[in-house]
């Protein structure tokens, strides 16, 4: 019985982290005209492809098959999105603010989560091989 409470106990501190944006998003108009609508069109992008990589992690989380292999993954992706932030910021920091800045922050963001499904989605069928 205690090694069953141990199990579930252990089961439930270790989950697949799930990206939480510090933005909500505009609308995104069938066809943009303004700087506003682009942003809010790649917050859409942006939110879309965090869906699909926390989907790949839960994926990916399943088939891990020991508590250290999903810690230390669940470890690597919280990491994985600290970068992605911190070198967007330093890469959109040389424009002065701004939409100018949150257009060229949220297609970082994008690049780097297109980027990173491509690697979580090799990484998944790698996995489903064994």
């Amino acid at each position: 019985m205690r090694g069953l409470l141990v199990s579930l106990v252990s089961a439930a501190a270790i989950a697949p982290p799930v990206i939480h944006e510090p933005f909500t998003a505009l609308p995104c108009p069938l066809h943009p005209d303004t700087t506003i609508d682009v942003i809010g069109c790649q917050e859409h992008r942006v939110l879309r492809t965090d869906r699909m990589i926390d989907g790949q992690v839960r994926a990916i989380f399943r088939r891990l098959r020991t508590d250290d292999a999903r810690s230390t993954f669940a470890a690597g992706e919280r990491r994985w999105l600290q970068y992605r932030r911190q070198s967007c910021s330093a890469e959109a920091s040389h424009l002065a603010g701004g939409s100018a800045h949150s257009v060229a922050l949220l297609s970082c963001d994008l690049r780097r989560n297109t980027s990173h499904l491509a690697d979580l989605t090799t990484m998944r069928k790698v996995l489903a091989e064994r």
